[in-house]
């Protein structure tokens, strides 16, 4: 049994009559990223955070009250890193033949990457007809509006500059369509990952040096907590998810503040994490559920394509991408690459 709990590739958590952790299976200890030292055979009510308590013992009432032997739910969960799931758990009541209470079993499923899988798909596909239906009318529109100009603005005396600023602005939006439209375009298809060996901490230096030659309000720095090893990465692809991220840090430091770009070794997971820092107002908890999805954005404007593209990238390199709070202010955004791809 031990061991088949130890290979399952689902969440399991075993808790007795008494309220007492018994079992916590791999898979579980590593989603979640905790230590079983820390939780067996303990009463969860001791050393779970307060929101937790309140999940499980809202489970265990509705299968009390309910007189069901299993319920199943779907569940966003934050836990201790910052990171959000999608699960989908299972909560089993567990009697003896005398139908004594035994206490319960919780089995979760990750659905996390499924569904932004899914999310991504079916915006990429939206991306692809948008683009498809708004890109053909452009240029004709664009090049009427100039041969109009070009023709006619000398000639006309009366009411010239309305036909000169009508001119230029459809020449102007037309210009700013298509930006949005090339946006969509890259969404819906995402270059092939070309990988090649390097060096992230060389390339966040080379990208600091632009932003801070353009924005000297802002304090920027770089720091490393470990010898960061060459990794296998797309170099242009990288920097862009480095330079989104850098962009959406100087857009809510509008009044000045600082911005760090860490970089750290997990050997536990084989990875290198690179984070991006701020000391901003920080982001709603509403709202980082969201932040990864297309079109969706805080900005008042832009396409909100740069967090789903900078996703896509990541996901595509077998990284992950995840925002937390900064402290004691702020917000910090952490890419996980694999050493090892």
């Amino acid at each position: 049994m031990e061991t088949v709990l130890k290979n399952v590739a689902a969440g399991v958590i075993a808790i007795n009559e008494r309220n007492e952790i018994t079992t916590i299976n791999k898979f579980a200890e590593e989603l979640l990223k905790i230590d079983p030292r820390n939780f067996l055979n303990k009463d969860f009510h001791h050393i779970l955070i307060r929101p937790h308590v309140a999940i499980l013992e809202g489970f265990f009432k509705e299968l009390q009250e309910s007189g069901r032997q299993q319920i199943e739910r779907h569940l966003h969960l934050t836990v201790r890193r910052g990171e959000t799931f999608s699960l989908l758990i299972n909560i089993t009541r567990l009697e003896d033949e005398q139908q004594q209470p035994l206490g319960y079993v919780i089995v979760f499923d990750n659905l996390t990457k499924l569904e932004k899988a899914q999310r991504l798909a079916a915006w990429q596909e939206v991306a692809r007809r948008i683009a498809h239906e708004i890109k053909n009318p452009l240029t004709p529109i664009q090049i009427s509006a100039q041969r109009l100009r070009k023709r006619y603005l000398d000639k006309i005396g009366e009411d010239r500059e309305i036909f000169d600023q009508c001119t230029r602005t459809i020449v102007k939006q037309v210009d700013e369509i298509k930006w949005l439209v090339n946006e969509f375009s890259n969404f819906a298809r995402m270059p092939q990952v070309k990988k090649k060996p390097g060096n992230l901490v060389s390339m966040a230096e080379d990208t600091l040096i632009l932003y801070r030659e353009a924005h000297k309000h802002i304090n920027f720095s770089l720091s490393c907590r470990d010898d960061i090893p060459d990794i296998s990465f797309d170099p242009v692809q990288i920097k862009r998810v480095l330079i989104n991220l850098l962009d959406n840090a100087v857009t809510v430091l509008s009044g000045g503040g600082e911005i760090r770009i860490t970089f750290r070794v997990n050997r536990e997971d084989g990875t290198v994490a690179m984070g991006v820092a701020d000391n901003g107002p920080g982001i709603r908890e509403d709202i980082k559920l969201r932040l990864f999805e297309p079109y969706f954005s805080t900005k008042k404007s832009g396409t909100g394509l740069g967090l789903a593209i900078a996703n896509t990238i990541v996901t595509e390199h077998n990284g992950t991408i995840r925002v937390m709070d900064n402290q004691p202010s702020g917000s910090v955004f952490i890419v996980e690459l694999p050493m090892d791809s």
